[in-house]
């Protein structure tokens, strides 16, 4: 490995304990107690640590060691990512495991982690040991580790194969937090640098990806350089399941409001509200008059999948108006499959005009009403309640913010 290589890679758990025991400590001794470790391991770590990054992350000094700016940085995080790991320790206790599972988070290692992490997404421990880059035997004996330190079995057989129990499924979704903790640590300490590298991982609901993330991902790229965006789009409930999971850092897209889980937090960007849109040409149409609600209803409808928001404004907004529900020949998730159908024959959509700003544009959809009564919905930015943003996620959102101010002036030159 040459130097830039070792300083590229990762600095190992082992290592990271010893920079945030040393950075609450302030000094070696104390932080070799914390560890149950001895002083010349605790400094050996220290020099391994800032050898890796190439950055100093201690002043010493007569009275002790004080991080620096950039020590700071990366204590806090692997704090952060240690209290998970605690709190996976605290839950496999309580599902049956001894007191002495609290230890996990002051023993596990990178490749543990690593290996559960990729044995859930692989049907095998071969596809996963390849994926990670070692032996089969070598992915075995580390979750056979892990387990040691879970105190209780984290795999089950079925008809299928094996697969995680519910103990860990625990333990991954707390490890997987706790390793994106550690890489957003990595990621700001190679800023210091002038590297590049940062990611910021986005899930987009489909009204948000049409107009809204796209001009946001510009800004974001354009106002910071070597950033790197991944968009994932899906329900809102395939979304949750990613943030909770550290998959994505935010999702983008309608609020849940007063229905949302106590454990996300959102922010309003905007009110949006629906509109009746058909194709160019449409029967509806052809007198000069906006079609009323009544005279749509008469006409095939998209509808939006069952038991989300949209759903509930498109059956309230049929019942306040006291006109029976319209025939809906299809429900669909898809902004794509919406237009395309509106495109091919009468079908009339409930949507945000942001989805089909494009199309009304360029003559080929048009608002068959305004912006209708009752359909008011916040549109922004869902997080976990306790994330704590990476500066590359701090650039995405503010590009967001500036996109949906944007948005928010088109639709009212409009």
């Amino acid at each position: 490995m040459t130097r830039n290589e070792e300083n590229d890679a990762p600095v190992p758990l082992r290592v990271l304990r010893a920079v945030a025991a040393v950075a609450e400590a302030g000094g070696v001794t104390r932080a070799a107690s914390m560890l149950h470790q001895s002083a010349s391991s605790v400094t050996r770590a220290i020099q391994e640590a800032e050898a890796r990054l190439g950055i100093r992350l201690f002043d010493r000094g007569a009275r002790g060691m004080a991080a620096t700016a950039a020590g700071e940085i990366l204590a806090l995080r692997m704090a952060r990512a240690t209290a998970l790991l605690r709190a996976a320790a605290e839950g496999l206790r309580l599902r049956g495991a001894p007191v002495s599972v609290m230890a996990l988070p002051r023993l596990v290692g990178d490749t543990s982690l690593a290996a559960l992490a990729l044995r859930a997404e692989h049907a095998t421990e071969d596809a996963a040991a390849e994926a990670l880059g070692i032996s089969q035997s070598a992915l075995h004996q580390a979750l056979r580790r892990l387990e040691h330190l879970a105190k209780l079995p984290l795999f089950e057989r079925t008809r299928v194969g094996t697969r995680l129990n519910e103990s860990g499924r625990w333990l991954l979704l707390h490890a997987r937090r706790a390793v994106a903790e550690i890489r957003i640590g990595h990621e700001e300490l190679a800023r210091w640098r002038g590297l590049g590298g940062r990611r910021v991982s986005i899930g987009s609901l489909p009204m948000a990806g049409d107009v809204l993330v796209p001009r946001a991902a510009a800004l974001a790229i354009g106002a910071e350089a070597g950033l790197s965006l991944t968009i994932k789009g899906g329900t809102y409930e395939a979304l949750t399941e990613m943030l909770r999971a550290a998959d994505i850092d935010f999702m983008v897209g309608p609020l849940r409001g007063s229905a949302l889980a106590a454990d996300l937090i959102e922010e309003v960007l905007f009110v949006d509200r629906f509109v009746a849109v058909v194709r160019a040409g449409h029967p509806l149409l052809a007198r000069r008059r906006r079609p009323s609600l009544r005279r749509m209803s008469a006409y095939p409808w998209v509808g939006p999948l069952p038991g989300t928001p949209a759903q509930r404004v498109f059956d309230r907004l049929f019942a306040r108006a006291g006109i029976a529900m319209p025939g809906v020949s299809m429900q669909a998730h898809s902004t794509a499959v919406v237009r395309s159908l509106l495109l091919s024959g009468d079908h009339v959509a409930l949507v945000s005009p942001l989805q089909v700003r494009a199309e009304v544009e360029a003559g080929l959809l048009v608002h068959a009403s305004g912006p209708l009564a009752g359909t008011e919905r916040g549109i922004g930015i869902t997080q976990r309640r306790d994330a704590l943003a990476s500066s590359a996620c701090v650039v995405a959102m503010e590009a967001l913010r500036q996109a949906a101010a944007e948005a928010i002036g088109t639709s009212c030159d409009k």
